[in-house]
Formats: structure tokens, C-alpha cells, sequence
């Protein structure tokens, strides 16, 4: 046959049959809509995959290609999603579909692709020095899959597990599971097979269904920093609480002293991460946030503060277990959402039962009152929700179908039987949705007896207000709108507080104005914090 008729005959039946002729079409993808270029790359990677007559080194190569391309628009999407990523919004749906559409293809494709490697007899040239890396961007796929259903609170599917294990045990096999490369072109922390699989399955024992998916993302991100501490062996060991095996694709397990290990088991664990975690959440208490900013500056300080401390728990030998008993209950409360909404309908004290007020700042808070958390007129709507379990600190229940777009892990909520008068404040903790797309949440009860109170700012040390005296002899006061939450015997001696967002500065000191029972506070710790509020920690400081 002459050369050119071989040539030809190398050629597939397909636009993309090779690189160059790839990036000529992908010009073409709409600039101005992510969502659109995305899935237009996601039909791509699966015609490739699946057209016949491409010699492997090419398919490969425009495969990779794609995926270089396709990276930057998904993480546009998911900047938009993490935005609001309600559960019951088709908006977000839509975006989750159409990332979670194009890893699974790019994972596919690149499965594929190790799948003709590995059935191939004699192996192209130069395709061994590139398995590590298609090995990886595979594994890291497979783990975005993973990410994005827990994001969505659905159970991990079942070719998510048969894929990681599966590919990790060909990079253990191939002898390349910890040999070290770049992933992408431009980054610069080295990864290997066995990283991205431990990144995958720590993710996945670290409680991300009590997680906002913004939390999410800002834990395996953090994970990927610290993924050189993660241990990974095949005996058992105090340091790897945790286990897999590799021959039965599923979620890892904890293990115990009475597993028989297997050859084909794999212990892993991040204990000794701890440590390192525990110095970047002092270094973020302390405000020292050069560190926390390699994890996105999109995430503030308290936000990634929230998720070092939730790693510290679930990183550490011993992994919490909720001991509360829950009883099966068939009822349905009044549900409310929001800091201003709550502080209106719990208990409060009045103003006119303040005391020590000049008559400037009765007028001013008066006047804040009208637009505050005070105000008569805020308008809001009550939803009803089926419960379906109560334990002594919880409750358990269905969203609506028509309610309940605002809820999401950490979202604060105004509770009340419906034979009651009496608004109890609790916070979204857990959420899980069913295979036939209901949407179960678990509701931690903050306080039964919450109080609604105004406090007065005194400053911080040396900058009490006692030393901000004006001109006219008059002293300059702000004022702070709080839900005090007693603890669980319903005492206000070790209380902790809602504030607004931006409200919690540590150290600082108030006044909280409770009539003749006024006194006085120094915050001492940030506890918890959402969209609009903020849990301190405070102690009452001797008048």
C-alpha cells in the first residue's frame, strides 16, 4: 500500500483526529458561556472516547487537551454553584449537572484510554512516562465526582468506588503509585496516584454530610496541602484509623482490633496532620492568615477556621460517634430562617426595660429598632416541616418540596411546635438526600430558652470606652443586637451568643442590657458562623 493510503487509513472518522485539529474547534467555544463550552467539551470527550480508528498516543493526547480546557470553565461553575448552592434550586441543579457530567466523562475517557494501554500488546512509545500523569488526572476526576455528590448530600455511587480502587490498584501494580509529577501544566505541588486517592477517601471519612459544600471544597483543598502527612500502609497501624480493600470496591471503613488484615487491605489516616492543623487554626485565631490564603482567598478567615476545627475532630484516633438515642416521631413544626427573623420571634427584652440609657442613645436605638431586629414590621414566612425523629439535643425531618431553598448545613432556624407559642433556635447540622430525591435534615437544638438581647461595645483593654470621652464629656457607645443561648440545664452562667456577621471581635468587652441584671462580658471564642451570623463564646466578667 502506498504511504499516503496509510496515512489516510491512520486517520479516524472524527473532527478532533488529532491535536491540532482539536484546538482549532475548541476556538470556537462560546466565551461568554461557561456552561455551554463545558458540556460542548463533555460531548467531545465522550465522542473521542468512543470513536474507533485513533491510535492511542492520539486519543491521549486530544483528551488531554480537553480536559486542559474544560478545568478553568468547570471551576467557573463552581464558583457560581458554591454561591448558592441550595439543594431544591434548579439553577444550582443545573450547574451540579453539568459539572458533574463532564468528570465523569473526562474520568471515562481517560479510563479508556488505560484500558487500550494496559489490553495492548506491544505499548506505544513514550506512553509509559505518561501513565503516572493520566493515572492521576483520572483519580482526581473520579474524587470531583465524589466531591460534588457530597455537595449534594447523595450516597457516593458505586462507579466512583470501582474506578478509584480500581485504577489506584493498576498504579500499585504499574509501579508508579507514588512516583511524583505535576498534574496539570502550570501547577506546582507535586502529586502521585496514591495522593489523589487518599485526598478522595479522607474526604470522604471526615464528615462531609455535617459540612456546607463551601466547606467541602475548602476541605479537600486543605487536604491537598497537607496530603504529605496522610498515611497510607498495608498493616495495620495507630496512625491509620481507617481502612479499604482494594478487591471489594466500597466506602472505607473504620477499623478495629479484631480485623483480619488481608493482602489486598490498605490502612490510612491523617493523625499526624493534626498537629499541622492545630498550628494553622491558632495561626487563624491569632489573625496570622498568610497560610489559610493558599486555600482560596474566596473563603474567609472564619470560614476556613470553621473547617480546621471540624479536620482536628474527625483527623484525630478517635472519631466522634453521636451517642444520642433518637425515637421515631410522626410530627411537623413551624420553621423560620434568618438572625433578624429569630431575634424578632424568641423572647427579648424590651426597651423601655433597659436601663442606664441617655437619652441620645434610647433615641438611636429606638431609631435602629425601626430597620434592627426589633422591628414589628419584618416580614417573614413560616414553613412547615414533617420531623420525623427526636433525640434529648435534636430533631430529624423531610424538607417540602415547596420549602426550604434556603436550608443548608449550618443555616440558623427558628423552630415551634405548632401547639406552642415558645420559638426555640436550632442550626442545620446534617443533611442527606434519597434515592428518590427527598431531602432528610438533621437539626441540632442551640437553646429551647433563647433571649434576645442588645449589647453595649466597651471596648478591649487599654481601648475601654471609658478612655473614648468626647469633647462635650458625652461618651460614644455602639450597640450589638444578640441572641443569648443558655446551656443545656437552661443557665446563662456558661451561655454562649448569636451575633451578626462581622460582629465577633475576640477580647472584645460588653454590656449586656438586661435590665437591673446587666453586666458585663469579654468574648473569648468563635464557635460557629453562616451567612448572616456568627456563635462566640464569652465569660461574664466580676462587676
Amino acid at each position: 500500500m502506498p504511504s499516503w493510503f496509510k496515512i489516510l487509513d491512520d486517520k479516524p472518522d472524527h473532527p478532533m483526529y488529532d491535536v491540532a485539529e482539536a484546538r482549532k474547534l475548541l476556538a470556537d467555544l462560546p466565551k461568554d458561556n461557561p456552561f455551554k463550552a463545558l458540556d460542548d467539551i463533555t460531548s467531545w470527550l465522550t465522542s473521542v472516547k468512543d470513536t474507533p480508528g485513533f491510535r492511542l498516543e492520539r486519543r491521549i493526547g486530544v483528551i488531554m487537551l480537553l480536559d486542559e480546557t474544560g478545568q478553568p470553565l468547570h471551576a467557573e461553575l463552581l464558583r457560581q454553584y458554591l454561591a448558592a448552592p441550595h439543594l431544591q434550586d434548579f439553577q444550582g441543579m443545573h450547574l451540579w449537572q453539568g459539572m458533574h457530567g463532564f468528570m465523569r466523562a473526562l474520568a471515562e475517557a481517560y479510563a479508556a484510554c488505560v484500558h487500550e494501554y494496559q489490553q495492548a500488546e506491544k505499548k506505544p512509545l513514550g506512553l509509559k512516562e505518561q501513565m503516572p500523569i493520566i493515572c492521576v488526572r483520572l483519580l482526581r476526576a473520579v474524587a470531583e465526582q465524589m466531591k460534588l455528590e457530597l455537595m449534594r448530600y447523595l450516597d457516593v455511587e458505586q462507579v466512583v468506588w470501582d474506578q478509584l480502587y480500581t485504577h489506584y490498584s493498576f498504579a500499585e501494580i504499574s509501579q508508579f503509585a507514588d512516583t511524583m509529577i505535576h498534574a496539570y501544566p502550570g501547577h506546582i505541588i507535586h502529586t502521585n496516584p496514591q495522593r489523589e486517592l487518599l485526598r478522595a477517601i479522607m474526604l470522604y471519612v471526615s464528615s462531609p454530610a455535617t459540612l456546607a459544600p463551601n466547606q467541602i471544597e475548602v476541605s479537600y483543598r486543605i487536604s491537598a496541602r497537607l496530603v504529605s502527612l496522610f498515611d497510607f500502609k498495608e498493616m495495620p497501624d495507630a496512625d491509620c484509623p481507617y481502612f479499604l480493600d482494594l478487591s471489594k470496591p466500597c466506602a472505607p471503613s473504620h477499623a478495629d482490633d479484631k480485623l483480619q488484615a488481608t493482602p489486598a487491605m490498605r490502612f490510612f489516616g491523617a493523625v499526624r496532620a493534626v498537629p499541622k492543623v492545630g498550628e494553622i487554626t491558632h495561626q487563624n485565631e491569632r489573625g496570622m492568615i498568610n497560610e489559610e490564603r493558599r486555600f482560596g482567598n474566596e473563603f474567609t478567615p472564619d470560614g476556613k477556621l470553621t473547617v480546621l476545627k471540624h479536620l482536628q475532630l474527625y483527623w484525630g484516633k478517635e472519631h466522634p460517634h453521636r451517642h444520642q438515642e433518637r425515637k421515631g416521631i410522626s410530627t411537623a413544626i413551624e420553621v423560620v430562617h434568618g438572625f433578624k427573623v429569630i431575634s424578632q420571634l424568641v423572647t427579648r427584652i424590651e426597651l423601655d426595660q433597659m436601663v442606664n440609657l441617655s437619652e441620645e442613645d434610647t433615641a438611636m436605638l429606638k431609631e435602629r429598632s425601626k430597620i434592627g431586629i426589633v422591628d414589628e414590621t419584618i416580614d417573614y414566612t413560616t414553613e412547615t416541616w414533617d420531623i420525623l425523629d427526636v433525640s434529648i439535643g435534636g430533631i430529624g425531618g423531610v424538607l417540602p418540596r415547596a420549602a426550604g431553598a434556603w436550608a443548608k448545613i449550618g443555616a440558623l432556624c427558628g423552630l415551634k411546635a405548632q401547639n406552642s407559642n415558645l420559638w426555640w433556635v436550632g442550626m442545620i447540622r446534617r443533611m442527606h438526600t434519597d434515592h428518590q430525591n427527598k431531602v432528610h435534615v438533621g437539626i441540632e437544638i442551640l437553646a429551647k430558652r433563647p433571649l434576645s438581647v442588645w449589647l453595649r461595645s466597651l471596648g478591649k483593654g487599654a481601648e475601654r470606652v471609658s478612655n473614648w470621652e468626647t469633647s462635650s464629656g458625652s461618651f460614644a457607645y455602639d450597640y450589638l443586637p444578640v441572641i443569648l443561648l443558655p446551656d443545656a440545664h437552661n443557665s446563662y452562667v456558661n451561655a454562649t451568643m448569636l451575633m451578626e456577621s462581622g460582629s465577633y471581635v475576640p477580647g472584645c468587652i460588653h454590656e449586656a442590657m438586661m435590665g437591673e441584671k446587666s453586666r458585663n462580658m469579654e468574648l473569648t471564642g468563635l464557635l460557629a458562623e453562616g451567612d448572616d451570623y456568627e456563635q462566640a463564646s464569652f465569660r461574664w466578667l466580676v462587676a
